[in-house]
Parts: structure tokens; sequence; C-alpha cells
């Protein structure tokens, strides 16, 4: 699966909320073979270290409903970054291009996004989910974005 069409599932997959994305790419995931699913996933890692940048992290973010004002933590930066990915390409190329644009409200359910190609995969096989991409995600792993 190549990059646009991984966009191309999620752009298609915009709904009132993220559970609406999050159910819709998976009907979508659901009728692809089970390459695509797991190349969905390794798409998927690869926008999201993307995104995994200091510049982002210091933006000042905040989720839907967070009263905490706490500090954001590492776990959360991957939340805000599943939930730019959920609002589609458009937003992920704002994001990508003005940092400023990271600096709003998200939903930490979005988080969801990261479990859909692994649920969808054991859903179709009846086998378990033993792939794990190729990039890696987590926040701190695109080191030269951090130093």
């Amino acid at each position: 699966m190549d990059t646009k069409t991984f966009w191309t599932i999620i752009d298609n997959a915009q709904g009132d909320t993220v559970h609406d994305v999050i159910e819709a790419v998976g009907q979508d995931l659901s009728k692809r073979p089970v390459g695509e699913i797991i190349d969905f996933s390794e798409r998927l890692a690869e926008v999201l270290y993307a995104l995994d940048r200091r510049e982002l992290f210091e933006k000042g973010y905040t989720f839907l409903g967070d009263a905490s004002g706490g500090e954001n933590t590492g776990e959360d930066f991957l939340y805000a970054r599943c939930a730019v990915v959920a609002a589609g390409s458009v937003v992920y190329e704002q994001v990508n291009q003005d940092p400023m644009q990271f600096a709003r409200e998200w939903n930490w359910h979005a988080q969801d996004l990261l479990y859909v190609p692994e649920e969808v995969y054991e859903e179709l096989t009846d086998e378990t989910w033993e792939h794990d991409t190729e990039t890696d995600y987590e926040t701190g792993s695109n080191s030269s974005a951090w130093s």
C-alpha cells in the first residue's frame, strides 16, 4: 500500500467523531487483503514517526475535556499525533508544515487508530497479530527531530 492509498482510506473515513473515523477505517481494511492491512500499519507508523518532533511536542496541545492542566507525556504526544492522522491528510499536512497548527485541542481517543490493523487482522484470520512495524513511532524514536 502506498502513502496515497493510506490517506485515501483515512480521508474517506471522515465522520462526526473520531470513533466514526476509526470504525470506518476498520470497515475499509476488513475488505482488503491481509497484506494491505499490514501495509496500512506500516504507513501509519511512518506518518506518526514523521510527526515525532520536539517542535510539535512543545506546542502546548491539549485533549478534549482534559481539565488537569498537567504536563503532557510521551504517551499523550503519541495520542495527539494519532488524532492528527485521524483528522485526515489536509490537517496532517497543515501540522507538518506549520507546527503552530499542532497547538490545539485533540481527541485522545484517536489512540485507538493504532489498534485497528491488529483487530481487523485477527478478526479476518483468527490468528494473533505478531507484526512489528519497521518504523518505531513511539515518542522520541525520531531522534534526529529531537536533538
